[in-house]
């Protein structure tokens, strides 16, 4: 070893082998990053990859290797890429002239008929939105979500026509998906199977005639606009433990692919944690949902999101953004039910599909010390043979488990108390166990356990029936925005009124893989994720009768004429801690009313200047609203433009929404508001206002009359506090009517 070249060979022999360790060591730590680089500067694609892989290869080394680590490049709606990079490579490139901004790849959660005929876009009338648009056919519905099983009949494409020209996408094979068995004239474009099916069936699944449901009829299904066409952007994956969650950058990808594609609507049934980011914050998984869908809707694409399942708690709305339509769950008119009677004659309708005999009144026993499967198999046989069992679970595996533990147990019935996200189906059916099994929610779990431990305080015995289940329709069920349902207002903005509409969300029947005895490929499931496919399938139908309406004014339409306290025939409740009527705060403007939406009167129209401003308001500087944005579309002149924000910042309070939240009124405010007329050309307005407790309402005018020159009107309105004390958020409305029109605005204040 003492000859000089033998040494300079051993000196870079191990200079080789701990670079080639410390490159391992570097693509170990390497994690997902989102590269935003603003608008997309020009329209030649492959020019804009290709300037990607150029940034990239400033810090990785070299072009070649920039496009092995590159994920995705974001190139249609804006520009900037995915890649895989260390801590040290992301400031690195956050550093460069040309990087807007560089976010570590967020992760979010997938959210998880009669409806339409409640929604009143029943196939026997002519005159209704689906009818008149044809069942929406010509528009296309995109889904954010984890992917399409394709094998299922309820996507069948009998009767559709061809493809719409305007389409620019394709269908990709792709794990179970075989995108040329399974793409045809419904689903257009699409990727692998999943949550998904059930959404993408809600808004657009086609007709499946005598549909059973484990024993139970449920007659035709269908999605809302059937005759639309479905385009699925897989961007919802399983982890190791069976959990489906959703990337940031697949997210992005998706949103950017579908604005190339020449979709006419955004579905994402998925969402973050309850922390809310600005959209011009630089840290936080929010700013990358506010990025993706301030593109789409500058590209005249609305973008619907389910508003979360975290209620009933104030503050749990997620994303807040102006431009979004951000929906709750509401309740439709038919439920499912299996009657449970106690033995002092009150009766609870639980959940689940019960087809046996109608039991007679037997034992019951409950445990509220055992919550588990494990707990379960230390139960005394002896002392729940032969009677009816109840107990408090928390999942849905854990039912599954305990079924299969109880088998052998001579458990007549079983009865679960758990969460009401649980979606219905015949479990005996499913793992061959022949327990009877209902479920029913917490609170209705802890009616059970008091009657049951008031009989033991008296030395009763307390018994308990099952009967067979059956379907309530029409006003024998009560309409009801549901515990899990989040509500506002936004802990970010609460001066923006969330959620924006309500629709229904609970134990909606729709497709799924066939993965169960008996459900025919479909199953009943609830939450926000449920919801915000009927909107879109409704913007579906609205986008074929009015092509030209922006997303600002669908998402007017929809709330201006919803159903709520002043418009519906019965009072709407709202599920949680003292049920009470439902508020702004629990479904926005109210419950969809489509038909309403197709002729809404007038409109609170808004543009991306709009948002521009909305994004100045938040406070931060030029600089970094430029950074959220860079550029945006400018949809009249087809042109993109810089962004500069006014010397004087118009207040959010003054956006032009279809909704008034003043969450801190001192004294007096007066805010400002447009309406554009999309009816009859000569109409007259008046004034309806319903003003908030402890507040007076001034409107000028208050009388709006429109002809062939005037199509808008401003008006401002000036809230009064007549209440000297802090109080909470109080609730009112403003109207303008014409006879035929109710165009109808919610009002939330709190001094």
């Amino acid at each position: 070893m003492n000859n000089p070249t033998s040494s300079l060979l051993f000196f870079l022999l191990i200079f080789t082998c701990l670079c080639a360790i410390t490159a391992k060591a570097n693509v170990e730590d390497a994690k997902l990053y989102i590269v935003y680089l603003g608008h997309k500067p020009h329209d030649n694609h492959e020019l804009i990859t290709d300037s990607h892989h150029d940034i990239l290869g400033q810090i990785i080394g070299s072009k070649k290797e920039a496009k092995k680590q590159m994920v995705y490049s974001y190139r249609h709606g804006f520009s900037g890429f995915a890649a895989k990079l260390t801590d040290h490579q992301a400031k690195q490139i956050g550093e460069l002239s040309d990087v807007v901004r560089v976010i570590q790849n967020p992760v979010y959660k997938i959210r998880t008929s009669r409806s339409w005929d409640f929604l009143g876009l029943s196939k026997n009338d002519p005159n209704n939105l689906l009818n008149k648009t044809n069942q929406g056919d010509g528009s296309i519905i995109g889904i954010l979500d984890s992917g399409i099983w394709g094998d299922s009949e309820a996507f069948n494409d009998k009767g559709l026509g061809p493809i719409p020209s305007r389409w620019k996408g394709s269908c990709k094979s792709e794990g179970n998906f075989n995108a040329t068995k399974h793409c045809n004239r419904k689903i257009i474009g699409a990727h692998d199977i999943g949550h998904g099916t059930h959404v993408a069936y809600t808004a657009a699944g086609s007709y499946v005639n005598n549909l059973e449901y484990y024993g139970l009829n449920m007659g035709t299904v269908r999605g809302g606009a059937p005759n639309a066409r479905i385009a699925m952007y897989k961007i919802g994956w399983m982890d190791d433990k069976g959990d489906s969650y959703c990337g940031g950058v697949d997210i992005l990808a998706g949103i950017d692919d579908a604005i190339k594609d020449g979709v006419d609507v955004l579905s994402a049934s998925f969402g973050g944690d309850l922390i809310n980011f600005a959209e011009v914050d630089t840290s936080g998984s929010y700013s990358v949902m506010g990025i993706g869908s301030f593109h789409a809707a500058s590209h005249g694409i609305p973008f619907v999101v389910a508003g979360g399942n975290a209620g009933p708690d104030s503050y749990t709305v997620t994303p807040t953004s102006p431009w979004i339509i951000l929906v709750a769950a509401s309740n439709e008119d038919r439920e499912i039910v299996t009657p449970l009677t106690l033995a002092n004659n009150n009766t609870i309708l639980g959940k689940g599909i019960f087809q046996g005999k109608e039991q007679a009144f037997a034992s019951l026993v409950t445990f509220k010390n055992i919550t588990s499967p494990e707990d379960i198999k230390t139960i005394n046989v002896e002392e729940v043979k032969g009677k009816v069992l109840m107990l408090f679970l928390q999942t849905e595996d854990d039912i599954y488990t305990s079924l299969t533990t109880l088998n052998t147990s001579g458990v007549l019935a079983f009865i679960v108390a758990t969460h009401p996200l649980i979606g219905i189906n015949d479990y005996n059916q499913i793992i061959g166990v022949p327990i009877p099994f209902v479920y029913v929610d917490l609170e209705q779990g802890n009616q059970i356990f008091d009657y049951f431990q008031q009989c033991k305080s008296s030395n009763l015995d307390p018994k308990i029936k099952i009967s067979r289940s059956e379907v309530l329709e029409g006003q024998k069920v009560y309409l009801k925005v549901p515990k899990f349902s989040s509500r506002g207002p936004s802990s970010l903005t609460p001066d923006i009124l969330k959620p924006d509409i309500a629709a229904p969300g609970v134990n909606i029947l729709a497709a799924i893989p066939p993965n169960k005895e008996g459900d025919n490929g479909f199953q009943l499931m609830s939450g926000t994720s449920m919801a915000a496919p009927h909107i879109s399938g409704i913007i579906g139908l609205l986008k074929v009768a009015h092509p030209n309406w922006s997303p600002a004014a669908i998402k007017s339409a929809l709330v201006t004429t919803a159903w709520n306290e002043d418009t519906y025939g019965s009072e709407i409740f709202s599920e949680g801690a003292g049920d009470k009527i439902a508020d702004p705060f629990d479904f926005g403007g109210g419950i969809c009313n489509p038909n309403g939406a197709m002729d809404p009167g007038l409109i609170y129209d808004m543009d991306n200047n709009d948002y521009l401003n909305y994004l100045c308001s938040l406070g931060y500087s030029n600089e970094k609203v430029r950074n959220a944005t860079t550029y945006f579309f400018d949809t009249k002149n087809s042109t993109t433009r810089g962004i500069i924000c006014p010397s004087k910042v118009p207040s959010r309070l003054d956006l032009n929404l279809p909704s008034i939240s003043i969450p801190n009124l001192e004294n007096s405010v007066t805010i400002r508001r447009t309406v554009t007329n999309v009816g009859n050309v000569n109409s007259i307005y008046k004034l309806v206002v319903k003003p908030p407790r402890n507040s007076a309402i001034k409107v000028s005018p208050h009388v709006l009359k429109f002809n062939s020159k005037t199509k808008k009107i401003s008006f401002e309105v000036k809230i009064i506090s007549t209440h000297q004390r802090k109080s909470k958020f109080n609730f009112g409305s403003l109207a303008w009517s014409d006879g035929k029109h109710y165009v109808r605005i919610p009002i939330a204040v709190r001094k």
